[in-house]
């Protein structure tokens, strides 16, 4: 069985170091790594893979709510481990698993990891029913250009009728799970496929990966905001965050768009 990788992040060395120590306990964890700081951990998610994070909530700079509601379903597991009560609704408005308050039994501990472990299975057997059945979809999928190979329409079903969609008029691709949520200019759709599918197909000179569970159109940008993190603001009022190891490739595409 694959082993669990976590990210534990906190800024006191101390508390990080009780969270790591109790991990690397575990048989089933396969890699510990530590962050001391916010701005770290956007870069360290993505680069060391991690199924699970710990996550304080009160750090400098940027907090750890700030922090998971960046994230996506195609992100990590949130845990909090945090002094603070008063923070509990809010962390499980950015979908976390389990809000542990400071001091806590090892008993406690076991409690949220087992809860954040069954959570990476479920991810893990939806991914896998993706691998198995997203690309149907895609496959069937009309009207890739025949110089490129990119898609320039899509057909599919939606409920009992066939929609066939100009893939211009596609705003941005949300992860849902083991489909796409397509946001276009006539609704919203949802198709049976993975992201990943869906960004080898389209002409990225039109479409940019953001995050790890976001697509935009480049043409529906309207403004970028950068204040306690990049967001894009979209023709049709939707505001999606941007990773921090996307903004670079995010400034460099878009800024010259916008002036």
């Amino acid at each position: 069985m694959k082993g669990f990788r976590v990210l534990v992040a906190d800024d006191e060395p101390l508390a990080r170091e009780m969270v790591a120590g109790l991990l690397k306990e575990d048989p089933e964890i396969e890699a510990v790594v530590e962050c001391a700081d916010a701005t770290e951990i956007g870069p360290a998610i993505e680069q060391f893979r991690a199924d699970i994070v710990f996550l304080d909530v009160e750090m400098p700079r940027i907090d750890g709510i700030q922090v998971a509601r960046g994230l996506s379903a195609e992100d990590p597991v949130v845990v909090f481990v945090t002094a603070f009560s008063d923070y509990a609704a809010s962390a499980f408005d950015v979908r976390a698993v389990d809000y542990v308050l400071k001091p806590f039994s090892d008993a406690r501990f076991q409690e949220a990891l087992s809860r954040a472990k069954e959570r990476v299975h479920e991810k893990r057997a939806r991914d896998a029913h993706a691998a198995r059945n997203g690309a149907e979809p895609i496959d069937a999928m009309l009207g890739s250009d025949a110089n490129t190979g990119y898609l320039q329409r899509l057909t599919f079903k939606d409920a009992d009728h066939l929609v066939v969609l100009k893939t211009a008029d596609v705003l941005w691709i949300e992860a849902q799970d083991y489909y796409v949520l397509l946001h276009s200019t006539r609704g919203r759709h949802l198709v049976r496929a993975t992201l990943a599918a869906f960004e080898s197909r389209l002409d990225p000179r039109r479409f940019l990966r953001i995050h790890r569970g976001a697509i935009v159109n480049v043409d529906a940008v309207r403004e970028i905001h950068d204040t306690q993190g990049m967001r894009l603001l979209l023709s049709n009022g939707a505001d999606i965050p941007v990773s921090r190891s996307r903004r670079r490739q995010v400034t460099s595409v878009l800024s010259p768009r916008l002036r």
